[in-house]
C-alpha cells in the first residue's frame, strides 16, 4: 500500500531542478493545505545518485545550511551524476526549532520506512522511503547534537553484516574527511534513514557536527567540506578527495553515561578528554534538597568524551556523557 505522499521535481533532465514532495494535511488553518518538503535535484552527466538529507530533526542546523550552500554553489556542469538535495526533511520541526514534529510528536529519525496510513511524521518517512531512497546509489545524512548534545565534530555510522557493503561504507565515513569517524558497533537506535538505506544494500552514512543549539563558522564549513568530499569519492566531482587524516572510533553501550535520576549535572570532564573506567566523570545535585551532598558519578568505560549533554537539568536515565574507544579497520571489517 502507497502512501499520499508525491514527488513533483524533475529528476532526469539535466540542469538545476527545485521541486517538492508533498503530503496532504488538512488542518485548522487550512483545509486543504499540504505539507511540503522543498526537493533539488542537480543533475550532469553520466554517474552515480548521491542523496543528500538534513533536517530530519529541526533543531540540528549545520546539515541544513551545507545543503542549502549547495543548492546555490553546485554547477551542474562539473557534476557526473545526480544530486537529490533535501535540506530540511522535516519542515515542521525546523520551523519549531525542535527534534521532532511539532504536529504529532513524531521523530522522523525513528519512523522509517514509515506507514502509509500512519501519522503525518509516518507518512513523511514512507514518502522519502518510497519515492527517494529507491533513486540513489549512496544516502548522506547530515544530523548534529541538536539543542541537547554537544558533539567532536564527526563522521557517524553503522555497519552492515554484509562485508562488501560494510567496506563501501566504512570508505565513504572516512573520505568525509572529519577529524574522528565514529562506528556505532552495536547500535541501539532503529528505524533510521541510514539503517532503512543498508536494509535496500545502498552504502548510507550520517554525520555528528557540533550541535548546542546553534552553528559555528567551522562547523559549517565542515558539513560544506565534507559534502565535497563525499562527491569526490564517488567519483561526482573532478576535484580530488581530500585525504584528511581521521581517528576511528567505536562505539557500544557501554559508551554512554546516563542520568541516575533527576537533577543538576556537573561535569568533571571535558568534551575530547580521554578518561578511564571509574573516573569521576561529574556529579549530580539535587536542587530542591540542598542538604544533601551530590551524587558522585564515574565513566563507565575507557574512552574519549565525544559528545555531553547540554542543559544542566537532567531526567532519570538522560545521557550525560557518551564515550568512544579507538578501533582499527581491521576490528570493524573483521579481517
Amino acid at each position: 500500500m502507497s502512501g499520499p505522499a508525491k514527488l513533483a521535481v524533475e529528476l532526469d533532465r539535466p540542469g538545476r531542478h527545485f521541486g517538492e514532495l508533498f503530503i496532504p494535511h488538512s488542518h485548522d488553518r487550512s483545509a486543504y493545505g499540504r505539507l511540503s518538503v522543498p526537493v533539488i535535484v542537480i543533475k550532469g552527466g553520466a554517474g552515480p545518485t548521491l542523496l543528500a538529507t538534513a533536517g530530519v530533526h529541526g533543531d540540528e542546523y549545520e546539515g541544513q545550511m551545507a545543503l542549502l550552500h549547495a543548492t546555490q554553489e553546485l554547477d551542474p556542469k562539473k557534476l557526473s551524476g545526480r544530486l537529490i538535495l533535501v535540506p530540511v526533511a522535516n519542515p515542521p520541526a525546523s520551523e519549531a526549532g525542535r527534534r521532532t514534529s511539532p504536529i504529532d510528536g513524531g521523530n522522523l529519525a525513528r519512523s522509517f520506512p514509515g506507514r502509509a496510513d500512519g501519522s503525518l511524521t509516518e507518512q513523511l518517512a514512507e514518502g522519502i522511503h518510497r519515492l527517494l531512497l529507491p533513486l540513489a546509489d549512496a544516502l548522506f545524512d547530515f544530523h548534529s547534537g541538536g539543542s541537547t548534545l554537544e558533539y567532536l565534530p564527526c563522521a557517524f555510522g553503522r555497519l552492515p553484516a554484509d562485508a562488501a557493503l560494510a567496506g563501501r561504507v566504512l570508505a565513504l565515513m572516512t573520505a568525509f574527511g572529519a577529524p574522528d569517524t565514529i562506528v556505532m558497533t552495536r547500535p541501539e537506535a532503529s528505524a533510521t534513514l541510514v539503517s532503512a538505506a543498508l536494509d535496500r544494500g545502498i552504502a548510507a552514512m550520517a554525520t555528528e557536527l557540533a550541535g548546542g543549539g546553534g552553528v559555528t563558522a567551522s562547523s559549517v564549513n565542515l558539513a560544506r567540506a565534507g559534502l565535497g568530499n563525499v562527491l569526490a569519492h564517488l567519483g561526482m566531482l573532478e576535484q580530488s578527495a581530500r585525504d584528511n587524516p581521521t581517528r576511528l572510533l567505536g562505539v557500544t553501550p557501554s559508551h554512554f553515561l546516563r542520568a541516575p535520576g533527576k537533577g543538576l549535572f556537573e561535569p568533571a570532564v571535558m568534551l575530547g578528554e580521554k578518561v578511564q573506567a571509574g573516573q569521576v566523570a561529574g556529579w549530580l545535585w539535587n536542587a530542591e534538597r540542598p542538604e544533601l551532598a551530590p551524587e558522585v558519578l564515574h565513566s563507565p568505560a575507557d574512552g574519549v568524551v565525544v559528545c555531553r549533554r547540554v542543559p544542566a537539568n537532567c531526567a532519570k536515565a538522560d545521557v550525560l556523557l557518551h564515550l568512544a574507544a579507538p578501533i582499527t579497520t581491521e576490528q570493524l571489517l573483521g579481517k
